[in-house]
């Protein structure tokens, strides 16, 4: 693996997890503990923290790069101003952890690694080092959550805070060094040269091969020629699908984000655990989270199991109704039951979120991806502020109502959600069935959902018929018109077998 791929897809991302997820162990408990702050400015403060995490995210929909360096800066700088400051005092304390979350820097490098393989010929290529990137932040969730509770429990604040500043130093360095090498490939990177007459000849060979294998089959040579110019073609727009995988990184948060503002405070006060045990068992739910994603989306053995279960996209229904049933598992009044369920919402929260992100890369081009990346964490940390504004007062009213609410308005998502995957394949290996003349049942076989987006994105004509019969719905349902059946376009027939 090269020095620059090492530090897209490895070590920024483990610092990130690290970093942004370290203050999650000793915020909420300092606030309420040594501060004695109510509930209500508990969670206003900690919706600050994740509301700068939402202007950062922001920010690197434009520029991507000097909202990574910002971001990162301004978050030593904060867990610098915690250590460096009277431990009595209330406002540099939640100064310097609310500047911590601009360190949010995950859809920089999401893009980082999109446009690093955008040329690849395996568009698949870039959805699985987008796993393995993600499996790189988990690792550093699991190891903020390992060090970071211990770290609290015997050395207090200030300890804590000098682990997150050589935590944010080395995210700094790794920056550093990712920018300066891309400087220098942007320089010397030979795909910016023109191929000499030798080379170019070579291309032409295998191209002239390649093409002949395509004319096997036309719906073969339609998905290939779609995947061959899904990112080179600008004009290509975003789809409803890709607006609602943003929504879905908002659902997905919920309940996370209501485990990771209540969760500490709720087994020390219900349960009356130490920060060490929290810290405990939070780094064992990222861990099994982590074992649990990286196993099933990373291995070609846990691919095939899953898809056993539910094939991409429905796998993220399966994972969300997973995430909605161990919330409300951890709400049952029972430690062992709750940390049981804990682990549970934390395996599948990080395998629907590993899955969405597959996904979203699969079916955006690279040009979309710029604003769909950082848009699905802009909703994803704004849901966080809603979790950390409401999450303290329903837990003052009743505490476990946090995860109930999590849990309810999760499993209805999922419902929603599969049946707008389930809709939108059906209209779509219809469309490309009417165009190729197979018949849908052929068509799923030979694809999936990701390649059929990809198909309609690129082909005019099945938009346009997908299009077609949503006209033809509306004015049967609203209209009064009378009609049969949507108008099919005439197609060249071709029996289903090769």
């Amino acid at each position: 693996m090269k020095v620059k791929e090492f530090l897209v897809i490895g070590m920024m991302p483990f610092f990130y997890g690290s970093a942004t997820r370290l203050p999650f162990i000793y915020f909420v408990i300092h606030l309420v503990d040594n501060f004695e702050v109510d509930m209500l400015w508990v969670g206003i403060y900690v919706a600050l923290y994740q509301a700068s995490r939402v202007v950062t995210s922001t920010f690197s929909i434009v520029l991507p790069k000097l909202s990574h360096f910002m971001g990162t800066s301004i978050g030593l700088a904060g867990f610098i101003t915690v250590y460096l400051s009277d431990n009595n005092l209330l406002t540099p304390f939640v100064a310097g952890t609310v500047m911590v979350g601009f360190s949010e820097c995950m859809s920089s490098m999401q893009k980082y690694a999109k446009v690093m393989y955008q040329n690849e010929s395996d568009r698949e290529l870039a959805s699985r080092k987008l796993r393995y990137q993600y499996a790189a932040v988990m690792l550093g969730v699991v190891f903020a959550f390992s060090v970071g509770g211990f770290v609290y429990q015997y050395k207090f604040i200030d300890g804590v805070a000098l682990f997150g500043i050589i935590v944010e130093a080395l995210a700094l360095a790794s920056f550093f060094l990712y920018f300066l090498l891309e400087l220098n490939s942007s320089a010397t990177d030979p795909n910016n040269l023109p191929p000499t007459s030798s080379t170019r000849s070579v291309v032409e060979d295998v191209a002239a091969f390649v093409n002949r294998i395509r004319t096997l089959s036309i719906l073969t040579k339609m998905v290939n020629d779609a995947n061959a110019k899904f990112d080179k073609d600008k004009a290509i727009a975003a789809t409803w699908v890709n607006w609602i995988m943003c929504i879905s990184f908002g659902i997905e948060a919920l309940t996370i984000g209501y485990n990771l503002s209540i969760g500490p405070i709720f087994m020390l006060n219900q349960f009356n655990r130490q920060t060490s045990i929290i810290g405990i068992m939070f780094a064992v739910g990222s861990a099994s989270g982590t074992l649990a994603a990286v196993s099933v989306t990373c291995t070609d053995t846990g691919r095939k199991r899953l898809k056993k279960i539910a094939d991409s996209p429905f796998d993220i229904c399966f994972a969300m109704l997973g995430i909605g049933t161990g919330v409300l598992v951890a709400a049952i009044p029972s430690f062992p039951v709750h940390v049981a369920g804990v682990i549970l919402l934390m395996c599948f929260n990080d395998l629907g979120a590993t899955l969405m992100t597959e996904l979203q890369a699969s079916i955006s081009t690279t040009n979309n991806y710029r604003l769909l990346g950082p848009m699905g964490q802009v909703v994803r940390r704004s849901l966080n502020v809603v979790t950390a504004l409401t999450g303290p007062l329903l837990f003052g009213v009743y505490p476990r109502i946090p995860y109930f609410v999590a849990g309810g308005v999760t499993l209805i998502w999922t419902t929603i959600l599969y049946g707008a995957f389930k809709s939108r394949f059906k209209k779509t290996l219809a469309a490309i069935g009417q165009k190729t003349g197979y018949s849908q049942e052929t068509v799923a076989q030979r694809t999936n959902f990701a390649t059929a987006e990809v198909v309609t994105a690129t082909n005019a004509d099945i938009r346009a018929n997908i299009d077609q019969n949503k006209e033809w719905w509306f004015t049967c349902h609203f209209k009064g018109r009378s009609v049969d059946a949507a108008p099919i376009k005439e197609s060249v027939q071709l029996p289903d077998n090769l």
